[in-house]
């Protein structure tokens, strides 16, 4: 089955501008990091406001500047009720005040995927590139599966250095769930994918604020396996 990296509209008629929400309250606990990245948030934050912007049009999935999308979006009710259709893990919302020309709209949510799905990346075949604070390449590795990735990426962070991918494969043959996150290989790759089952549906229903892209197409580095 075929993945699509899963983006925001940019379509002015759609969404009116973009971003729609630039400004937004209660952002410090949304924003603290490693809130949420690789597992269920199981204690209580203080919620988001997003504020509208006057010229955008409100859309079933909402941009927001202040929230991490590669780790939560912003979808409206009608969302989350089409979702329950279709093969997805455990995930989380909590009911968001959004306001919008002075009129709090009460039907956005804060959508969380619990856990990102690793088995996806074949880190055998993937390169990966280690550079130090400065942006020096210190060197370039391949792991043999995510626990050794994620050990090293703890250890060098604290040091001030960086992995970034230099080829990714994305191994999608075995995969059977229509919404899955990544998250912690890259600026690039991270965030939400949709099956194509999901895509063909959301856009059959006409929903707006979505939008979709081949992986190849995001970036060059990147090579999915179906």
């Amino acid at each position: 089955m075929k993945y699509y990296w899963l983006n925001y509209s940019i379509n002015k008629k759609e969404v009116g501008v973009f971003p729609q929400c630039i400004d937004t309250e209660n952002i410090e606990e949304i924003q603290e990091f490693g809130l949420g990245y690789y597992e269920k948030i199981d204690k209580n934050f203080t919620l988001p406001k997003p504020h509208i912007r006057n010229s955008a049009k409100l859309s079933n999935l909402l941009s927001v500047t202040a929230i991490d999308s590669s780790v939560f979006k912003v979808f409206d009710d009608s969302i989350l009720g089409f979702l329950k259709d279709f093969n997805i893990n455990h995930y989380q919302t909590w009911k968001l005040e959004v306001e919008y020309k002075g009129i709090i709209i009460d039907k956005y949510n804060l959508f969380h995927l619990c856990f990102p799905t690793w088995n996806i990346i074949d880190f055998s075949k993937s390169i990966f590139k280690i550079k130090d604070i400065n942006s020096n390449m210190l060197n370039k590795k391949t792991y043999q599966n995510a626990i050794e990735y994620q050990t090293d990426w703890k250890k060098l962070i604290w040091k001030g250095s960086v992995i970034s991918f230099d080829t990714l494969y994305l191994n999608f043959s075995l995969m059977d769930l229509d919404l899955i996150r990544i998250i912690g290989i890259d600026s690039f790759g991270i965030g939400y994918y949709v099956s194509e089952k999901l895509k063909i549906a959301v856009e059959k229903e006409q929903f707006t604020g979505f939008a979709f892209q081949e992986i190849e197409e995001m970036d060059r580095r990147i090579t999915a396996i179906y």
